[in-house]
Parts: C-alpha cells; sequence; structure tokens
C-alpha cells in the first residue's frame, strides 16, 4: 500500500529563492534565505547596513541593525530579481504600537478597548504573602503588574505557579470576585491552596459543581471546571468577571473545541487574565495562537496571518487545504512571548537547592505473538515513513475532515499502538518485580487500561499496597489517593493514567518513574515527571523510560524528543532534548539499594575498579558521570582486545597458509625425485610396468576430502605411486603442475593428530 500526493511534489517543485528576515529584539534583526540567492551583490547590500554574519543556535544569517532595516529592503528591491523577500509584519516595524496602556481588538466586528491607566506598585502586596514567596515568585508578580495582570506564566511544572497566580491576583482586590477556571479534578486543590496561601474562609469560595447551580452573589472566589463553564455560560457572561485565572490553559490550545469558543470570550473581556501552564504549546507553535489572543489580541488576532508567519504552512499530504503543523520564525516568537505575553522559568535555574532530574530509555522484550502482529500492521504502510506519520498529532485522534487514507493509516498506528502495550505487561511485570524486591518507592505510568489493570491484578497478588488514578477516580477519591500515598509509606506505588494523573498533582513522596507506556505529545510526558520533580523533592528523580523490541517504541520515543527540541526553542530560546542514557533491563538497577541508579550489578566492581567509595546515600551526578565514563573505558578496553584478538587470528591463517605453500614445495620435490627413480628403473627393466598403488579405493577417498576441505592436507609420504600416473605426468605440460598436484595419490596416515589448532597439525605432519 503506498500513498502518494503529487499536489505536493509540484507545491514543492516551484518553491523560489527567498530572503527572510525575523525580529531577534527590539534592536536586531536575523536575515536568512536560499543559499543561491545571496549574490555578492547581495552581500554588498548586507554590509553597507552593517550586516555580520552569524551562527545563532545552529541557524546561519545575518544580523542587521534595526535602523538600516528599511534601507536593506529598498536596496534588495532595486535589483528587481525574482527572490521573493519575506519582511517583518507591519506591527512589529513599529514597536512603539506594542504599548501597555491600551489594548484593542474586535469581537464579533465590534472594536473593543481596555485601557490601563494606573500602573500598581509592587509595594502595595501583603507583606505575610510577600514573606512566603521565593525572589524569583517575586519577580513573576513584578513582571505580571508590568503586564497590568495579562500574562501567561508558564513557569516549569513544579515552579510554584499557582501561588504566583494567588500572589498577583491579590494585587487586584478592587476587582474582585477572582474567576478560577481549571480542570473538573483541580476544584479541590485550588480550595486548598486559596485558604491556606491567601487566608480566606472557605465560605468565601464558591465552588461551582453542576451547571443547575447559580453564581454566589457574595462569593469572593469562583472555582468552576471547563467543563461546568459550556453549561454556566449565560450566568458568566452577564456577571462580567474583571479579573480571572485559567489552569492548565493549554486545554483552550484548539479554536474549534466548545470549551475553547466558551471560555476565550469571558478571558479575553477581562482586565487581568492570569493563564497558567507548564506546557504553553504541546507540540507546535499552533497550539500557542488562542493563549496568545487572550492575552494580547491587538498583537495576534488572526490565526491566518500566524500560521503563515510562524507555523511554516505547505500543502497537506492527506487533506485539502494547507498544514500549520510545521514552526517558523521561531527566534521572533520566542522574542514577542518573553518581552510582551510570558514568563517562563525552569526548575534548573531558579530551584538550585532541587535535586537534577535524570532520563533512562530501558531495552525490555516484546511478546513475540503481538511483536509479529506489528510488523504486520505497519508493512501494510508501505514505503511511507512511519516516524513522520506519527510526528503527526492528528494520527492518534479523530477529525472530521480526515481522509479515507487517513483514517486507514490512524486506524493502523491506532492498533500499533495497542498492541505495544499489550506487548510488554509481562516485561513490565517483571522490571517492578525487582523494584519491590528492593523496597523502592515509585510512580507508574501508563495509558492503556488493560496495562494499568495488568500492574494492579499483579499488586493484588503479591499483597502490594497501591493506589490507582484514571478516568473513572472521582475527584474526591483522587484527592484522597494523593494524600495516602505522600503520607503512607506501606503504599509502594502509584498506578497513574498518563493523561488522567499527568497535571494538577503532587507525588514527592516518590523520586522514581516508570512509564510503561509514553505518550506522543512531549508536553504530556514532562507534566508526568513532574509530579515527583516540583518542590517538596529532596533526591534527584530516576525517569526510566521502558521501550519495547519491535514494537512502536521507538518511533514513539523520537517524536518525543523531536517535538521538545522544537517547542523549547521557540518557549525556552534554545534547543532541548530528554538526553536519555540506554541500558537493558538487568543494567538498569543496582538491587540492594534504597534507590535504584542507572548501572547494573556489576557497578559494584566498577565503582570499586574506579576508587568510588560506597554509600548508602544516592548516587550524586558526579558519582555517575564518573561511572559512565568507566563504563565507556571498559568498553574501550573490550573492544580494543577484540581487535587484537582478530588481528592475531589473521596473523595465524597467514603463517598456516605459508606453512602449506612450503609442504606444498617439499611434496612436490619428493615427488619430483621419486618419479626420476622410477623413470630410472622402467629403462633398466620391463617388469616395473606392472608396478601399480595397492590401493586404488584409497586415492580416491583422499581426492574426495581434498576437494571438499578446500585445502590440502597432508600425511606421511606415500612408499607406491602408480607406475601408469609418472609416465603420463613425464609427458604432461609443465603449466598444469596445479592440475596434477591436485591428482597426487597420498595416503592418510591411521593416526589422529592433536586437536589444538590446524597451525599445530600442519607442524606435526611436517616433522
Amino acid at each position: 500500500m503506498q500513498f502518494l500526493n503529487p499536489k505536493k511534489q509540484k507545491f514543492q517543485q516551484i518553491q523560489k529563492q527567498e530572503f527572510n528576515f525575523q525580529l531577534l529584539d527590539e534592536n536586531r534583526v536575523f536575515m536568512t534565505g536560499t543559499f543561491t540567492a545571496f549574490t555578492d551583490e547581495v552581500k554588498q547590500y548586507i554590509k553597507q547596513n552593517n550586516g555580520s554574519f552569524q551562527n545563532l543556535d545552529g541557524e546561519k544569517g545575518w544580523i542587521i541593525p534595526i535602523g538600516n532595516y528599511q534601507n536593506l529592503i529598498t536596496n534588495l528591491k532595486s535589483l528587481q530579481s525574482e527572490v521573493m523577500i519575506k519582511q517583518l509584519p507591519q506591527l512589529l516595524q513599529k514597536l512603539q504600537n506594542l504599548n501597555m496602556k491600551e489594548i484593542k481588538y474586535f469581537d464579533n466586528g465590534q472594536l473593543v478597548t481596555l485601557k490601563y491607566n494606573n500602573q500598581i506598585s509592587y509595594e502595595q502586596i501583603d507583606k505575610t504573602l510577600e514573606d512566603t514567596l521565593y525572589e524569583y515568585q517575586k519577580d513573576c508578580v513584578k513582571q505580571g503588574l508590568k503586564f497590568n495582570g495579562r500574562i501567561l506564566i508558564a513557569d516549569d511544572m513544579g515552579v510554584g505557579k499557582t501561588v504566583q497566580s494567588l500572589a498577583l491576583a491579590s494585587m487586584y482586590k478592587q476587582n474582585w470576585p477572582l474567576l478560577i477556571m481549571c480542570p473538573s479534578p483541580l476544584r479541590l486543590n485550588w480550595q486548598d491552596e486559596i485558604i491556606h496561601w491567601l487566608k480566606i474562609h472557605k465560605t468565601d469560595i464558591q465552588l461551582i459543581n453542576c451547571g443547575r447551580e447559580g453564581i454566589r452573589m457574595n462569593a469572593k472566589i469562583v472555582v468552576v471546571s471547563y467543563d461546568i463553564c459550556a453549561k454556566i455560560k449565560d450566568n458568566l457572561m452577564n456577571r462580567k468577571f474583571q479579573i480571572c485565572i485559567a489552569d492548565e490553559c493549554h486545554y483552550l490550545k484548539s479554536p474549534s473545541s466548545i470549551r475553547s469558543q466558551v471560555c476565550v470570550p469571558i478571558l479575553r473581556q477581562c482586565m487581568q487574565t492570569i493563564l497558567l501552564t507548564g506546557t504553553p504549546a504541546l507540540s507546535k507553535p499552533k497550539d500557542l495562537f488562542n493563549l496568545l489572543n487572550i492575552i494580547r489580541p491587538d498583537i495576534f488576532g488572526n490565526f491566518k496571518e500566524f500560521g503563515y508567519r510562524y507555523c511554516d504552512p505547505k500543502l497537506s499530504r492527506f487533506t485539502k487545504g494547507i498544514d500549520f503543523d510545521g514552526a517558523s520564525n521561531l527566534k521572533e516568537l520566542y522574542f514577542l512571548l518573553r518581552n510582551y505575553i510570558m514568563i517562563r522559568r525552569q526548575k534548573k535555574d531558579v530551584l538550585s537547592q532541587l535535586p537534577e532530574k535524570r532520563r533512562v530509555k530501558v531495552r525490555i522484550p516484546g511478546e513475540t505473538s503481538q511483536v509479529k502482529q506489528i510488523g504486520a500492521l505497519l508493512n501494510q504502510l508501505g514505503n511511507i515513513d512511519i516516524q513522520q506519520l506519527i510526528n503527526k498529532d492528528t494520527i492518534f485522534q479523530e477529525q472530521k475532515d480526515q481522509s479515507e487514507q487517513l483514517l486507514t493509516i490512524n486506524s493502523i498506528l491506532q492498533k500499533c499502538y495497542m498492541l505495544t502495550g499489550q506487548a510488554k505487561i509481562k516485561a513490565i511485570k517483571d522490571y517492578i518485580c525487582t523494584l519491590f524486591e528492593n523496597e523502592i518507592k515509585f510512580l507508574f505510568f501508563a495509558h492503556h487500561q488493560d496495562v494499568l489493570d495488568a500492574v494492579q491484578e499483579y499488586c493484588v497478588q503479591n499483597e502490594i499496597q497501591y493506589m490507582r488514578i484514571d478516568g473513572n477516580v472521582g475527584v474526591e477519591q483522587r484527592h484522597l489517593n494523593v494524600q495516602m500515598f505522600q503520607n503512607n509509606d506501606e503504599i509502594r506505588i502509584a498506578i497513574l493514567s498518563v493523561t488522567s494523573a499527568n497535571y494538577g498533582i503532587t507525588l514527592t513522596a516518590a523520586s522514581t518513574i516508570v512509564f510503561g507506556e509514553m505518550h506522543w505529545t512531549p508536553a504530556i510526558m514532562l507534566q508526568a515527571e513532574d509530579r515527583a520533580h516540583r518542590i517538596g523533592q529532596v533526591q534527584c528523580v530516576d525517569c526510566h523510560y521502558l521501550i519495547g523490541d519491535g514494537t512502536l517504541d521507538d518511533h514513539i520515543f523520537n517524536k518525543i524528543e523531536n517535538k521538545m527540541n522544537t517547542v523549547s526553542n521557540f518557549i525556552d530560546g534554545q534547543k532541548q532534548n530528554l538526553g536519555a542514557l540506554e541500558f537493558s533491563a538487568e543494567e538498569a538497577l543496582v538491587k540492594g539499594t534504597s534507590k535504584p541508579t542507572l548501572v547494573s550489578d556489576k557497578g559494584e566492581s566498577i565503582l570499586q575498579d574506579g576508587n568510588i567509595q560506597p554509600s548508602n546515600q544516592a548516587l550524586t551526578e558526579d558519582d555517575m558521570q564518573e561511572i559512565y565514563q568507566l563504563l565507556e573505558s571498559r568498553s574501550k578496553e573490550k573492544q580494543d582486545q577484540l581487535d587484537l584478538e582478530q588481528a592475531e587470528s589473521q596473523q595465524k591463517k597467514n603463517n598456516i597458509k605459508k606453512k602449506q605453500v612450503e609442504i606444498s614445495s617439499q611434496v612436490k620435490n619428493q615427488c619430483s625425485t621419486l618419479k626420476q627413480q622410477l623413470l630410472d628403473k622402467y629403462l633398466s627393466s620391463n617388469n616395473a610396468k606392472k608396478e601399480v598403488i595397492e590401493d586404488k579405493k584409497e586415492f580416491n577417498k583422499i581426492q574426495k576430502v581434498i576437494e571438499e576441505n578446500k585445502q590440502l592436507t597432508y600425511g606421511k609420504i606415500p612408499q607406491k605411486l602408480s607406475y601408469q600416473y609418472l609416465q603420463s605426468r613425464l609427458n604432461a605440460d609443465s603449466k598444469s603442475t596445479e592440475s596434477g598436484q591436485k591428482k597426487l595419490a597420498l595416503h592418510f596416515t591411521k593416526q589422529q593428530p592433536s586437536p589444538n589448532s590446524q597451525e599445530e597439525i600442519i607442524d606435526q605432519k611436517v616433522n
């Protein structure tokens, strides 16, 4: 089965040469383009405008001062070439328009203006609350005030976005009541956090539990889930909230979803809108547009313009129309996010005392039957690049506009994804058994119910205490399960759905995470990791990705790395990847320790060889680095030894060949002497004609063995030779020496030589 799209090929063929400009900061423009478009004349114009060639994070181009930008554009247009010039958007050419005093946008054809005349000073913050904040959290509040309360807080998971948003919202109490939107399972968490940080009485907080419930007029804070927002849309719009917090706001990334159509207008009309997410873009820039449109509709008001600028549009391979799944001008997008919309800090930058996170790919075997089914299904895709298919998020989702071709591919990959989980169940049980034997408390994430059920069944059979959170667990029970896991050391494992338990909960009681299955969206995987890697964690967090041989896992893991690389480029301003080391299941753990590490049992001897002192505590990053260096040196020593053995083996073969040549020469000399003696005997006596070899069958047997082995093996020199053969050899052409040598009738000795080596055999026979 092969899928081709001639339209896409035609689209690629007609692509022309181009120059592209993107804004780096307030003072510089970055110029890239087709290599052949940069003629000597173009380079001369660039240098005249103070341009300099640089390599920025792997992307080469020319940096132009923004004051020279318009003059360079004029110079390039004067060339009257066919090179396409992609200029900066008009709005970006006049940065003074991006002010913080007024925001204008159109809503349903009507102009909406939000004016900010009086900026609130940070000095007005509650001193008791301020004393509980880290310095970086205070910086977030200050940045939020600079943006007039319209900000996307995209700090890394576990940094403390909740308290930052509440502290910022408390600065605008004149605009309360405060509306908080969040996923349904997080409503109770928010209630606890509000009481803890803001010291507000529980009666002043309203949790809306159903669509029939009205909004209390005396409530200071209203907490509602995204799903219920759709049911009480009119009540929310009529109440005209002026300040709102939207937690896990990536839930609103799809403009066509019902929750987005309901929530986005409410959030956009607020004077202060605080969006929270640790993963603002799940896998590509287009996931970010809805959030940007909420915060700054004056900058990002039209998706078409955003898509053509930042999503590298191409003709779709599977559907009619344009595909906006790409990424372009990421440096410019990063600049706009950082300076006008978003604040983002990573744990490694702001929590120096927080231990690091390590990742490791653990190879485990897959069940043969499922692996064969996966291989057969993937073969149906023909020559299609599987990695390219998996890199498209739509491949795992139902879309109304999917073609029949894409639906077929979707069905195949969904089936392979399910079989991947099933193929690993037995190996997963074996792996977690080792963790239990070492008394390790850990989180286990999977996607399919049959994998989660299998792990739960294993715990029940072996009387291991556990807790489980998936889509079937209610809000109250979810909250209770988290508390039990955090406070009860007897609960050894948290069995978690990677899509239902990857947000809004803290599970720092464990520092080991095992992914029995992976989700194809990197943001979901990172969120799941950070249930344990967050404030309150005191140990290094080890994340074990179980990769099934012969399954879809390698493709999914590569997708996660590729997407993470793209997203980090415009969210964090630099490319990142998972950086996972790879081990077998046997090498992934050190048994008998209180914490899993990333080396095998033989690591103890390696530690001793490297003069590393053993410790009862978890190994530090420096220890692990030294161990890895030792492992690499040990591997190099083995390779050198193997090379040496191969060289010695080749030398032995050469010696054997040399000895064979020497023996062959000896035999020929002896035969020549013998033939001469026989000839003399023939001349002196007619009776010599009757002298023949005693056993002609022995001659045939020897000849057959020689031909089969394709080498000469020599025994004792025969005492008798066929007179007729020798006579024919006297009259033969001298060029037939090699052919005649093969016909030599040689008798094997009945004694068996020592089997030590082929070289020894030959030495004995020569002697």
